[in-house]
């Protein structure tokens, strides 16, 4: 009876014992639940869009760090007496300079998840093509190391991405952004869109849409939508909604950030739902990532 409890479970958890680890998010796009592709963002941009840098001047230097959670573990979890891994962390430290024609920056990223280790080195810049157009590229350097069941643990990546920011309008920002064009790690390509729509100084809306741009539109697709309110002069509140149908995961975010003009704080959940099979956890469970960060400008 326990083996027919376990293999069900096993079932159910989908790809638990070989899912890979989810992508890097920082306090600001966990608040967004992903959503920035158009947003101007100095940290973000080594792992997002890296256009958006060339808008910047100056230098900053941030440190991001996140722990992953589990809520309403699943009874057969406890039957496979499949434990879920407490070392969930994942830490980041990026360095920007905007003092020159091309800006851009370089950032050092590791991730403990599900017992899958990632780190992960990025350079990346971008340069103004006109007044209101700005084209950048990231090249990320990453070695991932799997559990021990695996014969071939360690691998290694050489990954680019491309991406374009464009002013419309006073209030409206549009971006575009090609995740591993080259298709070097086979499942990690993404075409994502995104705007950025100002209503007022103090209320602005952010959307992305995108996809697993080697398989149908219908099979794999992804969308966040989001928003920031202005309170004061330099505090923030952001609240964010995710789907996503290529890691099959749904979800939430929420976040504050108090950003002066020379250190910034900023905290964030976001809560990730299972919406299929393709993921690790089992059904009804969800995945809780609360992060906390610190910008220094100079």
């Amino acid at each position: 009876m326990k083996k027919v409890i376990i293999l069900a479970a096993l079932c159910l958890m989908g790809q638990s014992a070989w899912a890979q680890i989810r992508d890097f998010q920082t306090t600001r796009l966990m608040s967004t639940a992903g959503a920035g592709v158009a947003s101007i963002l100095s940290t973000e941009a080594a792992i997002l869009n890296p256009a958006s840098s060339a808008f910047f001047s100056g230098s900053s230097f941030s440190y991001q760090g996140y722990s992953t959670a589990l809520k309403d573990e699943n009874e057969l979890r406890k039957a496979a007496n499949d434990e879920f891994p407490g070392n969930n962390r994942s830490q980041g430290a990026f360095l920007s300079d905007h003092s020159g024609a091309v800006k851009g920056g370089v950032a050092y990223l590791t991730q403990d998840e599900n017992n899958f280790e990632r780190e992960k080195m990025v350079l990346h810049g971008s340069a103004a093509m006109g007044p209101s157009t700005a084209m950048g590229v990231s090249y990320n350097y990453v070695q991932d190391t799997l559990p021990n069941s695996y014969k071939d643990r360690h691998q290694t990546h050489h990954q680019m991405s491309l991406g374009m920011t464009h002013f419309a309008a006073d209030d409206m920002i549009l971006g575009i952004v090609i995740l591993d064009p080259t298709r070097t790690n086979s499942g990690d390509e993404r075409l994502i869109a995104g705007f950025q729509y100002t209503i007022t100084n103090r209320f602005m809306l952010i959307g992305d849409v995108g996809t697993q741009y080697t398989k149908a539109w219908s099979e794999k697709y992804l969308w966040r939508a989001a928003v920031q309110l202005n309170i004061f002069s330099d505090f923030f509140i952001r609240v964010g909604q995710f789907y996503d149908n290529v890691t099959e995961f749904k979800g939430t975010g929420w976040g504050v950030a108090w950003m002066g003009p020379r250190l910034g704080l900023e905290f964030a959940q976001k809560y990730s739902d299972q919406i299929g099979d393709g993921n690790y956890i089992y059904e009804g469970e969800s995945l809780v990532d609360t992060s906390l960060s610190a910008i220094i400008k100079f």
